[in-house]
């Protein structure tokens, strides 16, 4: 009753790609990256402690 003449299948091809495989294949410098974080990290951890910190004056 029905023909099917087209019998052919159709595959995506394209690779599928993580953040992985773009950070290890891409020029970024892992080591800059992660002293960049850890500097903005102690910035920040310096200022929440100076801003939390008691008044001594009220004492």
């Amino acid at each position: 009753m029905f023909k099917n003449t087209n019998t052919q299948k159709r595959a995506d091809l394209r690779k599928k790609t993580s953040i992985i495989d773009e950070i290890a294949y891409s020029n970024i410098d892992l080591q800059a990256c992660m002293v960049t974080l850890t500097v903005i990290v102690v910035l920040l951890l310096s200022v929440l402690s100076v801003a939390t910190a008691q008044n001594p004056y009220l004492l």
